[in-house]
């Protein structure tokens, strides 16, 4: 009675790390919308005080000043969406392996105990991204100035996406081969491997962003925020299907 309890308690375990939340898509695309409005209408208020109109160019200007932090503030929250969904699924994955490591007979028992150890160098830092910010915010208010403020935020905005992409990479490679591990070996019917997000070259991505006046980066931030959700997909799915087959065990 109490082998059978424990069993369905380990199988109530692990579903609690199985959902995760993902990168609000709607709030980047929305992001995105609100800046691009903003650069068209910062351009036609431009036009309307070179021919003479000052209180159409004053409107337009108000405007894009609303639009422009409302686009601040969306992508504040996207940006800050990526390392919060990449932790949680970090320390699910730790709480994963933790699992594992209780209930896997073999040597790579051990193996598997390492890894989980080792989640927390994974983790993302925030402080660049908070860095970011407030450069951003900053270059609102500087005038001529306001290029290099934005120079350095896209610095420190780069060093925090370079965190994402070490972090996940390591962390897929990881899952990798654990998952190959219960398939090959323990018989687990996984149906596919944990999405990779692809690396981008950090100084690729300031020069592009920068000549493009963030053109790319905003594209940047639809496409990484998509990348994300897929690699927080693929490997709820996995997770999923080890708990199937885990409780088809139990239920032997």
């Amino acid at each position: 009675m109490k082998k059978e309890q424990s069993k369905r308690g380990a199988i109530i375990m692990i579903s609690q790390f199985l959902e995760e939340k993902q990168v609000n898509m709607v709030v980047a695309v929305l992001a995105v919308i609100f800046v691009i409005i903003s650069i068209v209408l910062g351009i036609a208020g431009g036009f309307m005080f070179a021919v003479g109109e000052v209180t159409g160019a004053l409107v337009s200007w108000g405007v894009v000043a609303l639009f422009g932090f409302i686009g601040l503030i969306l992508q504040a929250i996207v940006l800050y969406q990526w390392s919060a969904v990449i932790n949680q699924n970090l320390s699910n994955t730790q709480q994963m392996f933790l699992y594992l490591k209780e209930r896997i007979e073999d040597p790579l028992r051990g193996e598997i105990g390492f890894f989980a150890n080792r989640m927390e160098e994974f983790t993302i830092p925030t402080w660049p991204y908070w860095v970011y910010l407030a450069m951003y915010i900053i270059s609102l208010f500087t005038g001529w100035y306001a290029l290099l403020f934005n120079l350095l935020g896209f610095i420190f905005l780069a060093f925090y996406m370079h965190n994402i992409f070490k972090s996940t990479s390591k962390l897929s490679d990881l899952k990798n081969k654990v998952y190959h591990y219960l398939k090959e070996e323990k018989g687990v019917p996984l149906s596919d491997e944990v999405y990779r997000i692809p690396s981008r070259n950090i100084i690729t991505f300031i020069i592009l962003s920068v000549i493009t006046l963030s053109i790319y980066w905003l594209y940047q931030l639809v496409k990484l925020s998509s990348e994300i959700n897929n690699y927080i997909k693929s490997d709820e799915k996995m997770r999923k299907e080890i708990e199937e087959a885990f409780r088809a065990a139990a239920q032997a």
